[in-house]
């Protein structure tokens, strides 16, 4: 018998009640719940993707003004032994370049300094990627430089020196 009157009040209630809104516009609390964590992790995976399009870009751009640094030493009849890549952040890179130690003191070298500013200021309105140059003098023979020793300051990236280089 208890089942009979509850079946009837739900038909009373059906008869007395009727819905003002289209199904599909009432959410439950965990439908919003839901949402918001399908929202968060598309969001993450969003901010990922375009963290990396961005040090992709970046890493490329660091490879032409390495380029262009390696162009214009040769250019001035210097010999680059390596370039090598410290990245502080996605949009922070240090390029590092060696040269034989006799160019490096050299006063020929020096105007480097001024081509590497000319670069650094080039990018200044680059709100995603900032690059700064540093030298350094190296012995040509791998066996007397230690790599180890730039990888623990962070240039853990070398450049491939056997890539021709157009003047």
């Amino acid at each position: 018998m208890a089942a009979t009157k509850i079946k009837n009040q739900n038909e009373k209630s059906q008869e007395t009640w009727s819905l003002s809104v289209d199904k599909n516009s009432i959410f439950t609390n965990d439908d919003v719940i839901d949402a918001y964590l399908k929202g968060k992790e598309d969001g993450v995976k969003e901010k990922k993707q375009i963290f990396i399009d961005k040090l992709n870009e970046n890493l490329t751009k660091s490879a032409t003004h390495t380029e262009r640094m390696l162009s214009f030493l040769r250019k001035r009849k210097l010999n680059p032994v390596s370039a090598h890549l410290k990245i502080n952040a996605y949009d922070d890179f240090v390029i590092l370049i060696t040269l034989p130690e006799d160019q490096f003191i050299g006063e020929d070298f020096l105007v480097s300094y001024d081509f590497a500013a000319t670069i650094e200021e080039e990018v200044q309105s680059d709100r995603y990627y900032n690059v700064m140059f540093m030298f350094s003098d190296r012995e040509e023979d791998d066996k007397l430089f230690n790599k180890n020793l730039l990888v623990s300051d962070g240039f853990f990236m070398d450049y491939k020196m056997n890539k021709p280089i157009e003047a």
